[in-house]
């Protein structure tokens, strides 16, 4: 199966944690300390993202690791249990991970449900946190948010919430990766995704089972990511570290009075708000989002 570049070598580490392992892409010079810590989306895994990464550390000569969430990529943490998949439980396994394996505080960045975890773990362990960039979390209104913290509106949403519902009806299996490959390009969300994109998140996206290869991250697992978010982002954002960065479009409709108050209270944040940009802008206007990596490096 390709990846994005052939020629590319992926440096990859399996590290214990509480419940098992964490594995994580490493780019750039492994020699230097952790600069960086970059978390995915649901559904998908740090080697997604190389296409972004890659260059950046070859700009910026820093050691960037990508890790693998719970339940996702080639992590082996146990997902039997649905509370695991809240993503203050994420953080926790983030926190873990940075509190046993990394000596020095990084910036940790990452995208849509990784945004959240990074934004999380920054309250749980702010010595290990340098700052934030966050590219689209999920900021939801206190309806929504309370209708979560409970296992029926949890139920409901898994049911009859359009993301929720399209994540529990993927197919699981097929013969290879090059016909998953072939299914998935041009369609759906990932419509406008690189093709080197996709074949990257394939790559680690399926794990070989039986003969064929089925989704790494199962879909009731994914399904559990767009429904377990009860906690109260917008406080979470306003008290990030100074320096940090948050890109955030209308994925969910955004009321532009949580971010002036974030403003407020932390003036050394900054807010971008791109109510039209895909939610999916990380991969699909890279050169953007390299750019928002690289200052915040160099900050």
């Amino acid at each position: 199966m390709k990846t994005s570049n052939k020629d590319s070598i992926i440096h990859r580490t399996n590290k214990p944690v509480p419940g098992g392992t964490m594995a994580a892409v490493h780019f750039g010079p492994r020699s230097e300390p952790v600069k960086m810590v970059y978390l995915h989306a649901n559904g998908f895994n740090g080697l997604t993202y190389r296409c972004l990464l890659e260059p950046l550390c070859i700009q910026e000569g820093a050691h960037v690791l990508a890790l693998d969430l719970r339940g996702h990529g080639l992590t082996d943490l146990p997902i039997e249990d649905e509370r695991g998949a809240k993503h203050t439980n994420l953080a926790k396994d983030l926190s873990a991970y940075l509190q046993a394996h990394i000596d020095n505080p990084v910036v940790l960045a990452g995208h849509s449900l990784g945004a959240n975890t990074a934004i999380i773990a920054a309250g749980m362990v702010p010595d290990k946190v340098a700052k934030v960039l966050a590219f689209d979390p999920i900021v939801l209104p206190l309806s929504v948010r309370a209708f979560m913290a409970t296992r029926l509106g949890r139920s409901f949403l898994r049911k009859y919430y359009p993301f929720a519902k399209a994540a529990g009806r993927r197919r699981d299996q097929f013969a290879s990766r090059d016909i998953v490959y072939s299914r998935y390009h041009g369609r759906g969300p990932f419509k406008h995704f690189p093709g080197d994109v996709l074949r990257d998140y394939i790559h680690d996206g399926f794990t070989d089972h039986e003969g064929k290869v089925r989704l790494a991250c199962r879909p009731k697992w994914e399904q559990l990511g767009y429904v377990s978010q009860a906690q109260n982002m917008k406080r979470r954002i306003a008290n990030l570290p100074a320096g940090s960065h948050v890109l955030i479009t209308d994925f969910v409709k955004q009321n532009e009075g949580w971010m002036k108050r974030a403003r407020q209270v932390n003036p050394d944040l900054r807010i971008d708000y791109y109510p039209k940009k895909d939610h999916f802008f990380p991969v699909i206007e890279q050169d953007m989002c390299r750019a928002a990596l690289s200052d915040i490096l160099r900050l």
